[in-house]
């Protein structure tokens, strides 16, 4: 039986209806709110109480709050799962949603040893990209590769285009394995500026190392997303 909204929390009524005017695209993903008053107004409600219905949205990943510009409307989570080897543009581009890759510094000499001898790489490339969902800010990567055994992608990369895209139709080279390390915290006070969001917003940290058939890796990545942008599904 449906809940009366009669007997529900005034919170929750609140809730209720600004997600009915999400859902219904009133407020449609990249829009802002109205301001506080003119919400209280239309709610006859307490700042209180339409702050706890607007933080539940947060918590849920619908809305964000940005300092100085207001209360953002959030596309829906993207779900993806965790043994799923579908990249970022493979993901969005399923639910209908436009992926883009920003690049935000590219480094020809890079010295990391550590992550050289982990891909078996003589020579390395790092890019620094902004991935996006739709135009917005969504993931922030580091990506490295082998500079030499992958040197035909490196310019399609630098334009914009997602890397296993273009080791798929440049070197006819498919990923076959993903091992992925998670850990939750928060953003830097850079990554917050770039992902615009705020310094109590947790985010998922995420290293992944992608190899081919044979096991040797094509690319390592540490991935920054605020998480009430993804949900993280585990198959067993």
């Amino acid at each position: 039986m449906e809940d009366r909204l009669d007997v529900l929390p005034l919170y929750e009524r609140v809730r209720r209806t600004i997600l009915a005017d999400i859902e219904s695209g009133r407020f449609s993903p990249g829009s802002f709110l109205p301001g506080e008053p003119e919400l209280m107004a239309q709610f006859q409600v307490s700042r209180i109480t339409l702050r706890r219905a607007i933080s539940e949205l947060c918590a849920e990943g619908r809305l964000q709050r940005q300092q100085g510009r207001g209360t953002l409307v959030l596309a829906r989570k993207v779900q993806q799962t965790l043994v799923s080897l579908s990249g970022f543009s493979e993901t969005l581009e399923g639910l209908g949603r436009r992926a883009g890759h920003r690049i935000l510094a590219r480094d020809d000499t890079v010295v990391a040893p550590d992550i050289a001898a982990r891909l078996n790489a003589a020579s390395l490339i790092r890019f620094d990209r902004l991935l996006e969902d739709d135009g917005r800010p969504m993931t922030l990567e580091a990506l490295w590769f082998d500079a030499v055994r992958f040197a035909p992608v490196i310019e399609r990369v630098s334009t914009g285009a997602s890397f296993f895209a273009a080791l798929r139709e440049l070197s006819g080279i498919v990923p076959a394995h993903a091992e992925r390390q998670i850990d939750v915290g928060f953003a830097t006070a850079t990554e917050r500026a770039v992902l615009g969001i705020s310094a109590a917003e947790p985010v998922y940290r995420i290293e992944k190392i992608v190899s081919d058939m044979a096991g040797q890796p094509l690319a390592l990545s540490h991935l920054v997303t605020p998480g009430n942008l993804v949900t993280y599904t585990v198959k067993t």
